[in-house]
């Protein structure tokens, strides 16, 4: 019996996140980056360049996540 763990496809799924996390950038890119003039416009541009933050800092870590090993198929 094999582990069932070990026979996940894991390049797809993470793929499709970073696809995801990417979107998330460039729809807060144009709102973090202009200039804005009032109050509430520099608390969500704050919140927007924030955010960038966060999907760079997932980005990061999953790109430190630990690739399986090759097994060989019997």
């Amino acid at each position: 019996m094999s582990n069932a763990l070990s026979s996940v496809d894991i390049e797809h799924p993470l793929g499709v996140i970073g696809l995801f996390l990417m979107l998330i950038v460039a729809v807060m890119a144009n709102h973090g980056y202009t200039a804005h003039r009032t109050l509430t416009g520099r608390i969500g541009g704050f919140l927007a360049r924030r955010t960038i933050d966060a999907v760079a800092a997932i980005g990061w870590l999953i790109d430190r996540l630990p690739r399986p090993s090759p097994r060989a198929e019997a």
